[in-house]
């Protein structure tokens, strides 16, 4: 809701239907159900066997092994052969820790986690998954206490390849059905009067030095959007970590799709009016963000 990314589809990312069940693009969906077939298991990213598939089966194969052998085995020393060094996140992080930052804290906070590759469908440079995420609340997580219930997120991973490895990848999941499971956001937040309306939710981790000045940029901006055609309301909840920094989750309604559209494209414009750089204020006060836009199911 707070502040809009230089890549302009950054706003088109999560999108949760009837019961909060994901849908992706359509082409992306084709792909997918193609690909429902079991997929071999994976020893080695490098053998020789994969040495004499094409380079979309050895993408294919080495997606595989990140998630059954990286992942859910933990061998995270071997992100470096996957990961290229001109990879680059959407907060402009470079290489395996700019891949592993979002990762690292989801594994921290939820270190039974497991993923299970519901399908897989490669095509040219990339790579598109299917996944379910399993794990358990054992730990505080945004200010939620631990329920020692399992939680469920699926989604679906999008990975670009360049010379055999990860050059940029983008994972959209359910995250309002997921933080309301840890009980962060309220269970009817999801069930607006018109199936139309969307949210637009973003989760921000901001240092207690930076507060003040993130807390600012928020007046501004939350300001700036009340006036723009089909906004309805916004809410912001945040509480304090152990490690002393301040979670922050805002909550915008829009009338539907194409207001936030719209809406996205203005902002923009006032950005570049006034000289704001979103990427650059995250990466200089030390800023993590996670954001999605949601639409309410029946």
């Amino acid at each position: 809701m707070i502040f809009y990314n230089d890549t302009v589809t950054v706003f088109l990312n999560f999108v949760v239907l009837n019961n909060y069940h994901m849908i992706t693009r359509l082409s992306l969906c084709a792909l997918l159900l193609a690909s429902t077939a079991a997929y071999p298991q994976i020893k080695n990213i490098h053998t020789k066997k994969e040495l004499t598939m094409d380079t979309v089966q050895q993408n294919r194969a080495a997606i595989i092994a990140f998630y059954e052998q990286m992942l859910n085995n933990r061998q995270l020393d071997k992100i470096d052969q996957l990961v290229s060094p001109a990879y680059t996140n959407n907060q402009g992080g470079k290489g395996v820790p700019g891949f592993m930052a979002q990762l690292t804290s989801l594994l921290q906070t939820f270190p039974d986690a497991r993923w299970t590759i519901l399908s897989i469908a490669a095509d040219g440079d990339k790579v598109f998954v299917k996944q379910q995420m399993k794990c358990t609340h054992q730990q505080p997580y945004l200010g939620a206490a631990p329920t020692h219930k399992t939680l469920t997120n699926e989604g679906t991973g999008i990975y670009t390849f360049k010379n055999g490895q990860i050059i940029s990848h983008e994972v959209l999941t359910d995250r309002l059905g997921f933080l309301q499971q840890v009980g962060l956001l309220p269970s009817d937040i999801g069930a607006p009067a018109k199936q139309e309306e969307v949210y637009f939710i973003d989760k921000f981790t901001v240092p207690a030095q930076a507060v003040a000045e993130f807390t600012e940029r928020v007046n501004y901006n939350r300001s700036f959007i009340r006036q723009l055609e089909g906004f309805i309301t916004d809410k912001v909840y945040q509480h304090q970590e152990e490690n002393g920094q301040i979670a922050i989750v805002t909550v915008a309604t829009w009338k539907n799709q194409g207001s936030l559209d719209n809406a996205k494209a203005q902002v923009m414009e006032e950005y570049k009016r006034i000289g704001f750089e979103p990427a650059a204020f995250y990466q200089r006060l030390g800023i993590k963000m996670d954001r999605g836009v949601y639409q309410a199911g029946n």
